[in-house]
């Protein structure tokens, strides 16, 4: 196991880790709950994940949408919490920035500068995602103890938590994006950030 993460897996400690790469991902399409798996470099990727947590890991959840349960089945058995599931992208889903600004002009423009004042044509707000996320982590936290456990999940749900594990309002969630299978090691009883996005399994 990589030594600089090896310092962060203490008892007690929640790797927050986004799946790994799908097609769409790659093209920059909109990808909320459209159901598609790893395509090939992401499955390269969660098994560099898989091989870099080896022994680390304790217990697994995750999403149940089939890239974050691909990524979560090589850290262990992947218990599912429909909460962890990405943000309903609505009719977005699918689309590239050039054909979002087509059929829902300004849109883009929007999303870029008050993303929380808007709502995804028949998807979900981001504030509704914060929440969700937030619920999922605490409730998972709670449950941790001594233990080590792993949270596969997606960009914008995770972005969205460590938003709010360091008092910023989802809205900043940009700060905080996630390479595919970039890990954020927090402590449970505290929710204290240890390492955020660390991805060297991929260097």
């Amino acid at each position: 196991m990589d030594d600089r993460l090896t310092e962060s897996l203490q008892a007690g400690t929640l790797l927050l880790i986004r799946h790994g790469q799908t097609a769409w991902n790659a093209e920059r399409r909109f990808l909320g709950r459209t159901d598609i798996p790893l395509d090939e470099v992401g499955a390269g990727q969660a098994r560099r994940l898989a091989r870099r947590l080896a022994g680390g890991v304790d217990v697994v959840w995750s999403s149940p949408l089939t890239r974050a349960l691909e990524t979560a089945r090589g850290l262990g058995d992947p218990r599912v919490d429909p909460e962890l599931t990405e943000m309903d992208m609505g009719e977005l889903e699918g689309l590239g920035g050039a054909e979002v600004e087509a059929r829902f002009p300004g849109l883009m423009a929007r999303w870029r500068d008050e993303p929380e004042a808007i709502a995804t044509p028949g998807g979900e707000t981001l504030a509704e995602v914060a929440a969700r996320g937030w619920r999922a982590l605490t409730r998972i936290a709670g449950t941790v103890g001594d233990q080590r456990v792993a949270v596969v999940t997606h960009q914008l749900l995770l972005a969205t938590v460590v938003c709010r594990l360091h008092a910023e309002r989802p809205g900043a969630y940009r700060k905080f994006m996630h390479r595919n299978t970039g890990i954020t090691a927090i402590e449970a009883s505290s929710l204290r950030v240890r390492t955020f996005d660390d991805a060297a399994h991929l260097d």
